[in-house]
């Protein structure tokens, strides 16, 4: 900034403001009162031109720094809305106002006007310099009044002479902001302009000599005022630089750092002492070296790049991201490069801690779907999609009772979230419903999620599908009470179907019967045709037993060539018989099995609860004599329990 600083006082200062007042007063002091009053004409012209220059300068300054700072407020906020624009211009004019009111203005009447077209009328967004009132200033869009505003914001830039808000006629420079819709114009009353040469015109109808000392001081006096007017002006331009929370650098086109704001010397960990014989790429990356050469190399060509990620490694040997945006500007003819870079170091890490929770939310084989605190859905993730069957189109903004099972009622529902709402957790079994209306049974946890004021935005639930646990479940308890030959239910699960029985049969003072069966010269079988002959007879035997006996009625496999069955529905002996005897008939039915003829036959011993036993092992127990009777003393092939047969050992 010291360099721009000096190139400035050498064309402004020396050039035109030093220089001019010793060709001045040398013509007053060697001509006539016609050559003071011409030259006091000439200066009149250079004058008005230099505040003509001046106000063009000062306003496309203006301009530059609120597009600049503007241009870094939105590239902080990317899809920026309606309202987060409206908020970012708000912040904008509280920063320029700020700024305005240290300012204050320059000469008598010199001022910066900021605008906007809004609702038929311009609208002015600093207070005004000659505008008494505490509101601020607007005038009608169609009036002769502003007019250096009402080019400005119809997009054009230049110098008028022109009515300004108050009717005055003034020299004004007018530029239009087009990122904001805005107009600033830089201002000067005519009057003014003409007032010193007006002047001093008259003195030089005086005397010659007087005129030119008077001259002299006048000319003094003028610029002085003026060389301090740029320098409040370039100090309130670098407030608004060194107030900007981007960082700010200006550069060569080889890349030697000419000036950088507080921000961007944080960004790099240096001082301000550090910039001296600094170069650009000494602060980025060896590996984005080539790149960031290749980008200067762009931005010569188009006048700006970006913005664009690059990495910079800073006084302390440590990494950082940044994100860089740079136009090409001209002082005094003269290319420089304007780089505003941001920090995204933070907002990089972030993105990866975000990225890898959500590649985990999205690749997790369990079902997760987030809902808010009125438990509306709001996220699922694809192992949600292959388990319910819902995309999530068909479930965002829904409530999760879609996934309802009907299994469990409004109680089950209430106990759970009473105790999520109480230790913000939950965890169990619960049946749900896919979309094709399968019920499944999963394994769920729910939690709450609270902010830092511990209030609830969030449910978050787990869930997997433990269907095919649940069938392996069930395969296994069916392999542990069946026997793997028959399919029937094995000892086991008939010692306990037996307990059951009885303890109803206890409470209803019922009668039910207990049959147990024995294949006749089931030995032989196995000795003459072998075992496979045998398993092939039992599993036949097995069959036809299912098939002739009812629903509620219970056939189990003891082991070996033993069958029982348990008959609640059977309370009579005649009953009992002829249930005996077609079990019998159906049995004894020619079989080939493997080319092998066999007539099979079963024996059957029959007894009632109560009265042959109260208990399993004693039912079981007469009704395994009475067979043995059945097999080895009747005809028949069945007996009912009676004394002679609980006799036989």
């Amino acid at each position: 900034m010291n360099r721009i600083k000096t190139s400035f006082i050498e064309c402004f200062s020396h050039r035109r403001i030093q220089h001019t007042p010793y060709y001045l007063i040398s013509l007053l002091i060697f001509n006539m009162l016609f050559i003071v009053i011409f030259t006091i004409y000439l200066l009149y012209n250079i004058g008005f031109e230099r505040e003509k220059n001046r106000l063009v300068e000062l306003a496309e300054t203006q301009s530059a720094l609120i597009d600049i700072v503007t241009q870094q407020e939105f590239l902080l906020h990317k899809n920026i809305s309606l309202i987060m624009s409206k908020q970012i211009a708000e912040d904008i004019i509280l920063k320029v106002t700020n700024a305005h009111y240290q300012y204050g203005g320059f000469e008598k009447t010199g001022e910066f006007a900021l605008g906007k077209h809004e609702d038929g009328k311009i609208q002015f967004l600093i207070k005004q310099r000659h505008y008494n009132n505490k509101s601020l200033l607007s005038v009608p869009w169609k009036s002769d009044l502003a007019e250096p505003m009402r080019l400005a914001l119809n997009g054009k830039k230049g110098v008028v002479i022109a009515h300004d808000y108050r009717g005055v006629i003034v020299l004004a420079a007018y530029e239009p902001i087009k990122r904001l819709g805005w107009g600033i114009v830089a201002k000067m009353d005519l009057a003014e302009i003409r007032a010193p040469y007006i002047q001093a015109a008259q003195y030089a109808l005086g005397l010659t000599i007087f005129l030119a000392v008077i001259g002299s001081i006048f000319f003094w006096y003028f610029l002085k005022p003026l060389v301090q007017d740029i320098e409040d002006s370039r100090r309130f331009n670098r407030m608004l630089i060194n107030n900007s929370s981007t960082g700010l650098v200006l550069c060569t086109l080889s890349g030697n750092v000419i000036d950088a704001n507080n921000s961007f010397l944080e960004i790099v960990a240096l001082h301000k002492e550090d910039l001296e014989n600094l170069n650009y790429f000494d602060l980025v990356a060896d590996e984005y070296k080539e790149f960031e050469t290749n980008q200067l190399r762009f931005l010569k060509q188009n006048d700006s790049v970006g913005p664009y990620e690059s990495l910079y490694i800073d006084r302390n040997g440590r990494s950082v991201t940044v994100k860089i945006s740079g136009k090409l500007l001209y002082i005094l003819k003269i290319p420089y490069v304007w780089l505003s870079v941001d920090d995204i170091k933070e907002f990089k890490a972030r993105e990866a801690k975000l990225l890898l929770s959500d590649t985990v939310f999205h690749n997790t084989t369990e079902v997760i779907f987030i809902t808010d605190a009125n438990k509306n859905i709001v996220k699922v993730n694809e192992a949600f999609t292959e388990v319910t069957g819902y995309t999530p189109e068909e479930v965002l903004g829904r409530n999760p009772k879609i996934l309802k099972s009907g299994k469990h009622d409004s109680h089950f529902y209430e106990e759970m979230f009473k105790l999520i709402n109480t230790t913000g957790k939950w965890h169990g079994e619960i049946w749900n419903k896919r979309k094709n209306g399968e019920i499944y049974p999963s394994l769920q946890s729910i939690s709450a999620v609270y902010d830092k004021s511990g209030k609830l935005i969030r449910y978050v639930s787990i869930l997997s599908d433990i269907t095919l646990q649940k069938e392996y479940e069930e395969q296994l308890l069916k392999h542990s009470h069946h026997d793997s030959l028959t399919g029937l239910p094995n000892r086991l699960f008939f010692n306990q179907i037996l307990q059951q029985t009885l303890s109803r049969a206890q409470r209803s003072h019922k009668v039910f019967a207990l049959f147990f069966m024995d294949l006749n010269q089931f030995k032989e079988v196995n000795d003459t045709y072998g075992h496979d002959i045998g398993d092939e007879l039992l599993k036949t035997v097995a069959m036809h037993l299912k098939e002739n006996i009812r629903a509620e009625d219970f056939a189990a496999r003891l082991g070996g060539d033993e069958f029982v069955i348990i008959f609640e529905s059977i309370h009579q002996r005649d009953e009992a018989i002829a249930v005996a005897k077609n079990l019998i008939a159906k049995v004894k039915q020619p079989l080939l099995i493997n080319d092998t003829e066999i007539l099979p036959s079963i024996s059957i011993g029959i007894a009632f609860y109560p009265e042959h036993g109260n208990e399993t092992s004693k039912m079981l127990k007469n009704a395994d004599k009475a067979m043995y009777y059945a097999k080895h003393h009747t005809q028949e092939h069945y007996w009912i329990c009676t004394e002679s047969s609980e006799d036989i050992s």
